[in-house]
């Protein structure tokens, strides 16, 4: 197929769009997905800016429409190589264990201070965590967790992940249950 430079310049603003139209959706998917919100606004500016600058450039003949095309290509990959960072970042924090539990922390089932020295756990909802100072205290309040909650006034709607110190990182609520009861484990 041969173009001539009127149809492929149209071609190459199409494509530009719907490169902007995916930028749009990260942004999106970043918001419905739990993402930080630093790399929410990051993408949200990047992609508004290369915007600015490729529709501006075109309409004012600062920019051919290959160099337009160019713009939304770059704003494009920086948008990727974002998501991939943020991804990665979002992951992360999911595999590696907790911080140790800070000062002050307080045991939602005995009342107790949680020190660093002794066996205890963690349970968690997204980024919120609960130090335990034992794992009968973790298995006791999943086992109680609406009365806890409700006692406590926690705001946690259900317990995702825990973590005993010395594992090797989080494990699922459901294999704590099937470890101890042989069933699955209802919050």
């Amino acid at each position: 197929m041969n173009f001539d430079a009127v149809t492929l310049g149209h071609i190459l603003i199409v494509v530009a769009r719907l490169l902007e139209m995916f930028s749009f959706g990260m942004v999106l998917l970043f918001i419905f997905k739990g993402v930080a919100i630093k790399h929410i606004f990051l993408t949200a500016g990047v992609t508004v800016g290369g915007i600015l600058i490729s529709i501006f450039g075109y309409l004012g003949n600062f920019l051919s429409p290959f160099a337009s095309f160019a713009v939304d290509a770059f704003v494009f990959s920086v948008v990727i190589a974002i998501a991939f960072y943020a991804f990665m970042e979002k992951r992360e924090f999911r595999i590696k264990p907790p911080p140790p539990p800070p000062k002050g922390a307080r045991c939602p089932v005995c009342g107790g201070f949680v020190k660093s020295e002794d066996d205890y756990a963690v349970a968690r909802e997204g980024k919120d965590l609960l130090y335990f100072d034992s794992k009968e205290h973790l298995e006791s309040f999943l086992e109680n967790f609406q009365e806890y909650k409700r006692l406590r006034k926690l705001n946690f709607r259900r317990v995702e992940d825990f973590y005993i110190k010395g594992s090797k990182g989080w494990e699922k609520v459901e294999d704590l249950g099937n470890r101890r009861y042989n069933k699955p484990h209802e919050v």
